[in-house]
């Protein structure tokens, strides 16, 4: 082989994986060294020889196969860089060389084995699956497979790629030119400003396409320069949400030192001068306020006493993160992004850059404004749209290692001992999720008795009882889900589902495309933080009902089962012994009435999104408004909070702003017994006339009659579909309920 295009190095200094190859090879030399390389390819991977740089593109499948051979004759496993280059070159590795790869360069490879074939479409599904999810995506691998889904098939699918990589590779987008303005301008539109103690246009740019991947077009107005507090203190009414990038140098003295009281008055007014500011923001604010912590400071002032240390700079960094989560917890409106969380994947280094920062007062660098803008995309969905409220879990080789069918409980690995202590873990995480109000429900096709092996083995940290719901049969998993979405009152995209098997992930992206399928690792050991890291299952906030919605919706299915047992559904409602305790909306309840309003969609008559703001002045204001809401308890347990209403009163006229229940006591007129209920109080307070509005959403069709069978008349409609209703009480009775016990509570 000719000594010009290969050379053998000392073990000492042997390059690095990633080190580039050698001289490039001239074009009409390609083919005289690619024979070479055929034929020492072995020897040259023992000698650790730097292979030349081959532009593998213009090689032909033919003696790329014939190199892949030798190497495979020798027994020599591809190099990654190797099989790196052959896969951006468009080139397909067979099983036994693709089975090693990364799953960004498995997906690249099913790309271009792909090119040709009538249909294409399955392996570009599941190569955008495995890339949303892969933590180890590499920028050039991105762009590659963007470039080969435009060259295979260009459709939205290879632009939304594109936008959810954009935060690790930002040159992607312009791979897709004009195509991307145009898909924005299809999406509805999110009124945001952006205000930062520092210059934040990077942050602005890289919020269009975090933004994008969520749906939405974000159109930004970005406050003039150190504007934070003032935007706090006046915040902004023509927009739909604020976004404050906070920074440490900002903030802190340019002057700390360690020792001087001066130093801890300055950061202790600092952060008083910052919880007022958030105070008065959730005061006054009519919109959502998405703000930053302060990471950890890239370097200490004090050395081992800097968080030790009174006067250390990670003290005061802890201090004024403290007021910030303070004032976020007392309010609605305020939704916290965790800084340290959100740079990990950054070394501490790569945080920011002393020249943006002296040269342009930029303080973060483009890589963590890019992840900082992802979180506040993110943030900004949950809080519109709330989390995934179900997690649909398969169990053989996924919440245990086996097939139950086959090795019997005996066998299944799961427990404190490898590989079992992987799949406790994830059960342990599963268990964490249900504690945060997310119901856990079984879709596995098995035995009927599968489910008695979270009983009968050691080592299950799941329990039967822990399951809202359960599927196990050999249907096809869509369908199962399709039947518990239905017994549990709640739409598909409220699910996120769980399966080791590709196919079957396949087949839910396909048939039931509402739910949520994430790419679930291949490996047993990532999954657990996996899982934790799966932002889709994020609460935005926790109440005492999240703590114990599983409980109560284990005993809406033991009621269901008595239901079905019952002789008629009039005798399954007297049966319950139901109960219902009505009391005004209080300090120590409005942030469950607020959390209703962003989370309920089905039962819920007009959608509008009241904060725990709003709600508080309606109810404390007696002349103009009422606040009412409804706590459940049957003969099953206590269902806690399931139904609210807000109502606006102008002299002896009333009108139901917003009316909305849990569909977990949907069909058993607790609906009725409440608004009857309401309506005595409004009349009690000389209050005859009562209006009520319908808003049809693509969700809430159930509830388009419920005022005619509450007695209501239909005074009025729009064009959109909106219906007006009218009681009148000097000419009718409020609906009831024989089933229902109404009681009040101070």
């Amino acid at each position: 082989m000719p000594s010009a295009f290969l050379h053998k190095t000392p073990r000492a200094s042997v390059p690095s994986r990633r080190q580039p190859p050698a001289t490039p090879v001239p074009e009409d030399k390609i083919d005289e060294i690619v024979d070479a390389v055929i034929a020492a390819a072995p020897e040259c991977l023992r000698q650790r020889v730097i292979l030349p740089a081959i532009d593998w593109s213009r090689v032909t499948p033919h003696k790329v196969g014939l190199l892949l051979s030798s190497l495979a004759q020798a027994g020599l496993a591809i190099p990654r860089w190797l099989s790196k280059s052959l896969l951006l070159a468009g080139h397909t590795l067979d099983g036994n060389a693709a089975r090693a790869l990364p799953a960004s360069l498995v997906a690249l490879n099913r790309l271009n084995g792909a090119a040709g074939e009538p249909n294409e479409r399955e392996p570009i599904v599941l190569a955008l699956a495995t890339l949303t999810h892969d933590p180890g995506l590499e920028t050039d691998v991105t762009a590659a497979l963007v470039r080969r889904l435009m060259a295979l098939s260009w459709d939205e699918d290879a632009l939304r790629l594109a936008l959810t990589q954009f935060h690790r590779a930002p040159d992607v987008l312009k791979i897709t030119g004009n195509l991307f303005d145009a898909h924005a301008a299809t999406l509805p539109a999110v009124r945001l400003r952006v205000s930062g103690a520092s210059t934040t246009w990077t942050l602005v740019d890289a919020l269009r396409p975090a933004f994008a991947v969520g749906g939405a077009r974000a159109e930004i107005t970005e406050a003039p320069f150190g504007s934070v507090f003032a935007d706090l203190l006046n915040p902004p009414d023509d927009m739909d949400g604020l976004v404050v990038l906070l920074d440490l140098e900002s903030l802190a003295p340019s002057d700390w030192r360690l020792g001087s009281a001066e130093m801890l008055d300055r950061i202790t007014a600092h952060a008083d001068t910052l919880g007022d500011a958030l105070e008065a923001f959730a005061a006054r604010a009519r919109v959502p306020l998405l703000i930053n912590t302060l990471p950890v400071p890239p370097a200490p002032t004090a050395g081992l006493l800097d968080r030790r240390h009174a006067l250390g700079l990670r003290r005061a960094v802890d201090l004024l993160n403290a007021r910030l989560l303070e004032a976020a917890d007392r309010s609605g409106r305020i939704v916290v992004i965790d800084a340290d969380h959100t740079l990990a994947s950054l070394a501490a280094r790569d945080h920011s850059d002393a020249r943006l920062w002296f040269y342009g007062r930029i303080a973060f660098s483009a890589d963590a404004m890019r992840l900082f803008a992802q979180a506040f995309a993110e943030a900004w969905r949950l809080l519109q749209r709330g989390p995934a409220k179900v997690l649909a879990v398969d169990f053989d080789n996924t919440l245990w290692g086996g097939v139950y069918g086959d090795d019997g409980v005996e066998r299944l690995a799961c427990g404190h001992d490898a590989p079992g202590n992987a799949f406790l873990a994830l059960q342990q995480e599963c268990l964490r999720l249900k504690g945060q109000g997310l119901l856990l429900v079984a879709l596995s096709k098995n035995n009927a008795d599968a489910l008695s092996a979270f009983e009968r083995h050691p080592g299950m940290a799941l329990k039967a009882d822990d399951f809202a719901a359960v599927a196990i049969n050999w249907d096809p998993k869509p369908d199962n889900i399709r039947r518990l979405a239905a017994d549990l009152n709640l739409g598909l995209d409220s699910f996120v589902f769980l399966d080791d098997s590709p196919h079957e992930r396949e087949a839910m992206r396909q048939l039931c495309p509402e739910v949520l399928v994430p790419e679930l690792p291949d490996d047993p050991a990532e999954r657990p933080r996996w899982l934790r890291r799966l932002t889709a299952t994020w609460p935005v906030r926790l109440t005492a009902e999240d703590e114990t919605r599983a409980a109560l919706y284990a005993a809406r299915r033991d009621a269901r089962s008595a239901k079905e047992g019952a002789v008629s559904l009039d005798g399954y409602l007297s049966s319950l012994d139901q109960r219902l305790v009505l009391s005004f909306v209080s300090k120590t309840t409005v942030a469950r009435a607020a959390q209703m309003h962003q989370r309920t969609n089905q039962f819920n008559l007009t959608t509008q999104r009241l904060t725990d703001a709003e709600i508080a002045r309606i109810a404390g204001d007696e002349a103009g408004g009422m606040a009412v809401l409804g706590r459940v308890a049957d003969k099953f347990g206590d269902h806690g909070i399931v139904i609210v209403a807000t109502v606006s009163i102008d002299g002896n006229e009333a009108a139901i702003r917003t009316l909305l229940m849990s569909c977990r006591v949907i069909g058993r007129e607790i609906e009725r017994a409440f608004l009857g209920s309401l309506i005595h109080a409004l009349h009690e307070r000389g209050i005859r006339r009562i209006r009520g509005d319908y808003i049809p959403t693509p969700k809430n069709a159930m509830v388009r009659d419920f005022y005619a069978s509450c007695g209501f008349s239909q005074v009025g409609a729009d064009e959109d579909g909106t219906t007006t209703w009218l009681f009148d009480g000097e000419a009718q009775d409020p609906p009831t309920s024989r089933h229902v016990t109404v009681s009040w509570e101070n």
